[in-house]
């Protein structure tokens, strides 16, 4: 079809421009040029169609988007399926087509939150060029994601707390791009699944991180962060070892290795390079279990420096090295000291400990990073590398009716294994948590293309992006082990410590911070009751809008207080951990025993600090 003369075309880019001007610039649709060259671009197959209603219809490849006789019809009855539940605060729009469902839906929820996901721009521009839709830009809740990747709409959406929406997915509007579709509905099964994983691990960790962060207050005043050794190895190679079962066909290569790469060890697999013979230049725990000291626990590295965070099991910062320098907490308290004495350096957290030793490599600025271990499976059913902690502690515990090998088959099979393929394209045994894991490192890697990364264990899970590199092609290159020790030397002398007094002063300023939220929580709680006594003397005739009033003002006292995120750690806890909820139909109830969790949640952390500190 000509675009040419297309007056409601230019009239909707117009709209769009005002609207989302930054998209539009990279759309090119805030100038005339822009608009015909992407217009010129549409290919015959894409074209706007008349129905007999009157209403064009959209056709793509033979197939039609819409009804061939009344699109606006359709979309009035899939508007009163969608009505109900959460509709009215917002969905996600997952294939757009011609937008006749999304309009209708924004005008009948003129609050809620309207996201229109639409990877086609050939689809955009035929919707822009059917009708006038100024209304539907002019929505106050309009989010327009076009012309994208899925995993950056995915991103955008969790980020943003968006991926919470209903999605409205019908098969016809994504049948032409169904490829970015499964890809897009797989990263929103993955997030799901990472965050289900997180909020179990929250409830099952949650005291234990408040409590091994409290005891560690001290370790936060005094100790230094990573950052004075941000890209002090920008041309060296960096060698992550992980503890998979492949890590054992490394090992006899590993002192020659360490003469030409800098060397980080995951504390899971410390051991097996200490029984090499090398201690690594870094060694990386963040996991704040007692069972993740016990990789160190023995042991002792006096050439290695220890990356860790405050939250780590206490005995931890008892452990002999060189040094140990704090990553920036993964932790509301922590954050927020943090924020008030001194910035400590951040590394991504996946869920293992590989995901932020792999982190680390790259704060060190490698642009060669090489991983050994990093299985993430279970190559030749085995679970972990000779002489692991695992295979102790079952050997350890086993007797006559629980033997070692009941363990091991436990590990293997628990979690519900399934084959995928490695680097060759032979399967390897993984599971649900573990593939979480690949897909971290594949989303970390194509955020940061700079840093290459390559395998020298290719019987591991493949990842996306990563590369396959021998032994012998490493260790044939240059000896640097010299200029890495000077590097890491000058690095740590010039670490600067935090100063104690603000540390002092930021903890003053924590507790009296979490004794005004709870002191906010406790206000809404007697507000609800005055009403509720109100409500049983009086029955019906008791006026609701002005109780809810003045708990919107509560509420938006807490949603932007500074303590909000150190309480919520321990509230999501106990709200999972609670007794029974009151029923929808008590709202002010609900209010009640949330406004009582706050309080729980503030005094709890208030406690720890004070026994502590």
């Amino acid at each position: 079809m000509s675009f040419a003369s297309n007056s409601v075309l230019r009239e909707n880019c117009a709209a769009f421009s005002r609207r989302f001007p930054e998209l539009a610039g990279i759309i090119g649709l805030d100038r005339e040029e822009g608009i015909e060259s992407l217009a010129a671009k549409v290919p015959p197959e894409y074209s706007l169609e008349d129905t007999a209603s009157g209403n064009r219809t959209l056709r793509v490849r033979a197939a039609f988007l819409h009804s061939r006789y009344d699109p606006v019809r359709d979309a009035e009855r899939e508007l009163s399926a969608l009505r109900g539940g959460k509709a009215a605060e917002g969905c996600v729009f997952s294939g757009v087509g011609l937008a006749y469902l999304p309009e209708r839906y924004a005008r009948e929820y003129p609050r809620a939150t309207v996201v229109l996901v639409e990877p086609d721009l050939f689809i955009l521009m035929l919707m822009l060029a059917s009708r006038p839709l100024g209304a539907l830009f002019a929505h106050e809740g309009l989010v327009i994601l076009a012309g994208t990747q899925a995993r950056e709409v995915a991103t955008f959406l969790e980020s943003t707390g968006l991926d919470d929406l209903p999605v409205h997915e019908p098969p016809a509007l994504t049948a032409p791009n169904r490829p970015w579709f499964d890809e897009f509905a797989a990263i929103k099964k993955r997030n799901r699944e990472r965050r289900e994983i997180n909020a179990n691990t929250l409830r099952r960790f949650g005291d234990l991180w408040l409590k091994n962060m409290c005891k560690n207050l001290s370790v936060l005043r005094d100790l230094p962060g990573i950052a004075s050794f941000a890209d002090i190895l920008a041309d060296v190679p960096v060698l992550v070892l992980a503890a998979g079962p492949s890590l054992d066909r490394i090992l006899p290569d590993l002192p020659r290795l360490r003469e030409r790469c800098a060397i980080i060890a995951v504390d899971t697999a410390l051991r097996a390079t200490l029984r090499a013979g090398v201690e690594p230049d870094f060694i990386v725990l963040v996991d704040p279990q007692y069972w993740n000291w016990r990789h160190l626990d023995g042991l002792s590295c006096p050439n290695s420096i220890l990356i860790t965070e405050s939250a780590a099991w206490p005995a931890v910062f008892r452990f002999k090295t060189r040094a140990t320098c704090l990553c920036s907490s993964l932790f509301p308290l922590g954050k927020f000291l943090e924020a008030r004495t001194a910035t400590r350096g951040e590394l991504g957290a996946g869920g293992s400990v590989s995901t932020t030793a792999w982190d680390f490599a790259r704060h060190l600025g490698a642009t060669r990073i090489f991983m050994a271990g990093l299985d993430l499976g279970f190559p030749d059913r085995k679970t972990h590398f000779t002489g692991s902690i695992f295979e102790e502690r079952t050997h350890t515990a086993s007797h006559r009716l629980a033997p070692a090998e009941t363990a091991g088959y436990h590990a293997l099979y628990g979690a519900g294994p399934y084959p995928v393929g490695d680097y060759a394209g032979n399967p390897v045994l993984t599971d649900k948590r573990l593939i979480l894991y690949a897909w971290w490192f594949e989303s970390r890697l194509a955020g940061h293309p700079a840093n290459k990364t390559a395998t020298l264990t290719p019987e591991g899970v493949r990842i996306p992006g990563f590369a396959v590199a021998s032994v012998e092609s490493l260790a044939s290159g240059p000896e640097t082990r010299g200029a890495i020790d000077a590097r890491i030397a000058e690095a740590l002398g010039r670490a600067d410590k935090p100063d104690p007094n603000r540390f002092h002063a930021a903890v003053r300023e924590l507790t009296d911070a979490l004794a005004d939220i709870a002191r906010l929580a406790a206000d809404g709680i007697r507000e609800c009751e005055v009403w509720q006594k109100a409500a049983r003397a009086r029955g019906k005739d008791v006026d609701v809008r002005e109780l809810l009033a003045k708990l919107d003002r509560i509420d938006r006292a807490i949603a932007g207080h500074p303590a909000k995120e150190v309480a919520a750690m321990v509230f999501q806890a106990a709200s999972s951990a609670s007794g029974d909820e009151p029923p929808e139909s008590d709202p002010i109830a609900a209010s009640r025993r949330l406004y009582g969790l706050i309080i729980e949640a503030a005094e709890k952390n208030s406690r720890m600090i004070e026994k502590f500190a």
